[in-house]
């Protein structure tokens, strides 16, 4: 159900799991769940996430998005960023 919820089970028909509280623990409306899992890199259908995202949270993101800060000053604004974390280093652990 959780999966479900946060879109991460594409295999499985949303017919088959309870729906109820859904909206009231759902997940908002500041980005789609897709484009969350595009910027940091989550392959929702292969369960697997690109390797070394903290060191570009630590170092770069801020800087990156704080120029994307809505106007309210709470939190991004996702449709102005066009950007989708990949591994620098694929064959480091």
């Amino acid at each position: 159900r959780l999966l479900g919820i946060v879109h991460m089970n594409p295999e499985v028909n949303p017919s088959e799991w309870n729906h109820s509280e859904e909206e009231k623990y759902g997940l908002g409306g500041a980005r789609t769940t897709t484009k969350f899992y595009e910027t940091f890199g989550i392959d929702v259908v292969k369960k697997t996430t690109e390797r070394h995202l903290c060191q570009f949270v630590r170092n770069k993101m801020h800087d990156m998005f704080m120029p994307h800060l809505r106007p309210d000053g709470i939190g991004i604004d996702y449709s102005e960023i066009d950007f989708k974390w990949k591994d620098p280093r694929p064959n480091d652990p």
